[in-house]
């Protein structure tokens, strides 16, 4: 599949000359692979990408490629029978679990591919999602997503990484330290991870003392239009409060959406280290999930 042209499709976009071969290898992730684009290149410093043949579709080859450029999401979907005209636009729905995330998000075509450069506001449902669909005239294109967010922390681990050191990053196993999505057993909650509130950053479930804010986004199932969530905010192990202190209580109510969140903002004289965590409850049953992170010293 032609995986080069969908890259230099995204320098296209981007206004910048086409990336040549010479990507560097930087880890595998469930399935993923991050590389680091050609030296010299304009545009985003590292991708991401997953393929497969969909055996629903006479094994009919599906690719993603993902890569963050500013505020921007860049992302290049890519399936073997596509035949689009160079540089052919469309304004299409892109759906995340069966809900719309952008109503009209465009996208320019090459081929077997499409490319699109969106706000990237859409990467915490992204990451909380399980299949991508473009609802396109005549049919959808899905892909599914598996492992996506074990792959964003990698991504963001290569685009800090200074270049000359990839290489060496390859050779090295993925870093455990964060946990980018916690799968759960809960019947309602989905998955569940942790964010500084502000900025462009992955999951986390380790925070300095000044983050201003700590989110908890949240991907329900089995819930209806009218149910709501107990997200209680629990210094667990602190300095200067009793353990298992309760700090918050909030209710969020339910709707369409599948994702929700809570947020927590620090003290006025900063988190205090030690262990936290947010236990979930579901129309005011007990608890039934817990999501832990830690303030460091």
């Amino acid at each position: 599949m032609g995986r080069i042209a969908t890259i230099t499709a995204f320098t296209l976009l981007l206004g910048g000359p086409s990336l040549a071969a010479g990507e560097t290898p930087f880890e595998k992730v469930k399935g993923w692979e991050i590389e680091r684009t050609a030296p010299g290149s304009k545009g985003p410093a590292c991708l991401m990408s997953k393929s497969y043949k969909d055996p629903d579709d006479d094994n009919a080859e599906n690719a993603l490629i993902f890569a963050l450029a500013g505020n921007q999401a860049i992302v290049s979907f890519v399936y073997e029978h596509w035949t689009w005209s160079k540089d052919e636009k469309l304004q299409v729905p892109l759906v995340l679990d069966k809900k719309v995330a952008i109503a009209k998000s465009a996208w320019t075509g090459d081929g077997q591919t499409l490319t699109a450069l969106l706000p990237d506001s859409i990467v915490p449902n992204l990451l909380a999602a399980k299949t991508l669909v473009l609802k396109l005239d005549g049919a959808d294109a899905d892909f599914k997503l598996g492992g996506f967010p074990e792959a964003y922390e990698s991504l963001r681990r290569c685009d800090s990484a200074p270049a000359q050191t990839a290489a060496a990053a390859a050779a090295a196993p993925p870093a455990a330290a964060v946990a980018a999505a916690s799968s759960t057993d809960s019947a309602h909650i989905e998955k569940a991870m942790t964010f500084p509130g502000e900025g462009n950053v992955p999951p986390q479930t380790a925070f300095a003392r000044t983050t201003p804010k700590i989110l908890l986004a949240l991907a329900v199932r089995a819930v209806k239009s009218g149910d709501s969530l107990t997200t209680a905010w629990i210094a667990e192990k602190t300095d200067g409060v009793p353990p298992n202190f309760t700090i918050s209580s909030v209710q969020i109510p339910l709707g369409a959406s599948p994702t929700v969140s809570s947020s927590l903002s620090k003290p006025d004289a900063g988190w205090p280290p030690g262990q936290y965590r947010v236990d979930v409850s579901h129309n005011g049953g007990p608890v039934e999930f817990s999501q832990r992170f830690t303030v460091q010293p």
